[in-house]
């Protein structure tokens, strides 16, 4: 069965590469690009679709945004090997044409940089198309990504209003915290019914206010993630040379001295706030009966134990 991207042409129209280059010279990393990435998010059963001789019209559109997702991913993924060739002799290099020059490590990295980037962009454009055309593509209605409050990187920055670089790679890094604290705070305080009720159609909640306490979950779950995480990873960026330590996921507001990410902690105490106000003040309309706060029992004023006699 052929690729997604089958020719040197339909490659050519995606990345800059040189068009008298072999097509078997990419196929790997388009291969490799296609099995660690896109089936992890589209699903083998959509995979297959993408790659039939005669796409459907249906999925033609998603196709050409796929196609431009895995284009850079595949320069991205195969750039380290696509520099040396292995044989006999072991790893080699070509040696210097006189019209060519090997490209300097700082634009290589520049270059992996910029193929990672729009790589992952598209792919959460291909996720976004895909949310907003479920009904017509049948092999994404079950996807476990096709799930949640928040779908995407895009999501997470404009709606949740934490930036992460619009990164794909940075929003599955923080999903795992995301679903946890969807379970611990949201799910908890509002109960599984209505969870499961705004997350069935989300996109069709139009009213007030289940639109308004979807809107607010989105900006509390955002930044309780960016609380958790940046409190438990962020350092200040430390160079040798021309090396930077880490990459930040969350983009901290500002420098906080102690490193805590206490920003997010403050808005995300805030969102919270709202979530329940809107909770108590519109129990009815939601069909909810709100739950009370927990008690504190290491609260200095209460003991478990009562003195007797």
């Amino acid at each position: 069965m052929p690729q997604i991207i089958s020719t040197i042409e339909q490659l050519s129209k995606v990345v800059k590469i040189n068009k008298s280059t072999p097509y078997a010279v990419f196929e790997p990393f388009i291969a490799s690009a296609t099995d660690i990435y896109l089936k992890r998010y589209l699903g083998a059963e959509l995979i297959l679709k993408l790659q039939e001789e005669s796409v459907a019209d249906a999925y033609k559109d998603v196709l050409d945004l796929v196609r431009k997702s895995l284009g850079p991913m595949a320069l991205w993924i195969g750039n380290a090997e696509l520099s040396v060739r292995v044989g006999d002799s072991g790893f080699t290099v070509e040696k210097k044409a006189d019209s060519l020059l090997p490209a300097s490590d700082t634009k290589i990295a520049k270059v992996e940089e910029s193929l990672e980037r729009r790589a992952f962009q598209y792919l959460d454009m291909v996720l976004e198309y895909l949310e907003q055309h479920a009904g017509d593509i049948d092999e994404w209605s079950e996807s476990p990504y096709n799930a949640g409050y928040i779908r995407s990187a895009k999501e997470f920055q404009e709606l949740g209003l934490v930036d992460i670089g619009y990164s794909r790679l940075a929003f599955e890094n923080l999903r795992p915290l995301m679903g946890m604290v969807t379970e611990r705070y949201v799910i908890e305080y509002i109960g599984e019914e209505l969870n499961s009720a705004l997350l069935q159609d989300m996109a069709e909640h139009t009213e007030d206010p289940q639109k308004k306490l979807i809107s607010v979950i989105r900006k509390f779950v955002a930044c309780k993630t960016a609380e958790l995480y940046t409190s438990q990873t962020s350092k200040k960026n430390r160079t040798s040379g021309e090396y930077i330590e880490y990459k930040p996921i969350v983009r901290p507001a500002y420098e906080d001295p102690d490193e805590t990410g206490n920003f997010f902690a403050n808005q995300a105490k805030y969102y919270l706030g709202k979530i329940q106000e809107i909770v108590t003040s519109n129990a009815e309309a939601l069909g909810i009966v709100p739950k009370n706060e927990a008690i504190e029992f290491n609260n200095e004023d209460r003991n478990l134990y009562h003195m007797m006699g």
